[in-house]
């Protein structure tokens, strides 16, 4: 039903100073907008949003970046001379952490697909939900599958078209915590067919210029796209 991540917005109080971050930082170049700055990260576009408008970008919203595994030792090493990194093997892959000037959790991770550039794309994110069941059913509904669940800690794993964590409050590998209000959108297939789908127990569905919005039952919004 959903194919991609198109993209994720991150709410900054400073464009300018979030804008210095991760360009100095990671590299990243883009162009700016009113109250945004926009970044082309593999197949999804980042998003730096001052509070201005309705979806706001999410808050305190962890999130990683796919790079390919030579990169990730390059990225680890520049990376420790400026932050605190905390570092975490997974046994199949690894991932650094650390957080910008907003008190987003950053990765850095082997996982996702190898491209072209240092970072190659998004392959994960992380939402805050109030029930994590009703939660769950909803994304699946989307076409996610769940991975893997929590032991100590109450959260679910989905997977594709992105690794999408929910959580419900707690905090994560170096004290990350689930977006509040996220902003992401996805590419569809058809829009209106992904918003049918979950429609019924949506707090709103609106169309926009560009397809269908939903936000969902934890107040996270969703727009669906063709590209």
């Amino acid at each position: 039903m959903l194919s991609a991540l198109d993209s994720l917005a991150l709410e900054v109080r400073s464009l300018d100073r979030a804008a210095a971050f991760y360009e100095q930082h990671l590299d990243l170049s883009g162009e700016r907008r009113d109250h945004e700055a926009v970044y082309e990260v593999g197949d999804t576009t980042l998003v730096l949003r001052e509070p201005s408008t309705v979806p706001r970008g999410g808050v305190h919203v962890h999130y990683a970046f796919s790079t390919t595994r030579s990169e990730y030792n390059v990225w680890r090493d520049r990376l420790a001379d400026d932050f605190d990194l905390v570092e975490f093997d997974f046994g199949s892959a690894q991932s650094l952490y650390f957080d910008d000037p907003d008190g987003h959790c950053v990765e850095i991770g082997t996982g996702g697909s190898d491209g072209d550039g240092a970072l190659t794309g998004v392959f994960e994110a992380v939402l805050e939900v109030e029930d994590l069941e009703r939660a769950a059913a909803f994304y699946r509904d989307l076409g996610f599958a769940v991975t893997d669940r929590g032991g100590d800690r109450e959260r679910v794993r989905l997977g594709d078209p992105v690794d999408l964590e929910l959580w419900e409050p707690q905090l994560g590998i170096a004290d990350a915590r689930g977006a509040v209000h996220a902003d992401l959108g996805f590419v569809a297939k058809s829009p209106t067919d992904a918003a049918n789908a979950v429609a019924d127990r949506a707090c709103r569905v609106s169309n926009v210029d560009s397809g269908v919005r939903v936000r969902d039952p934890d107040g996270h919004y969703l727009t669906f796209t063709e590209r």
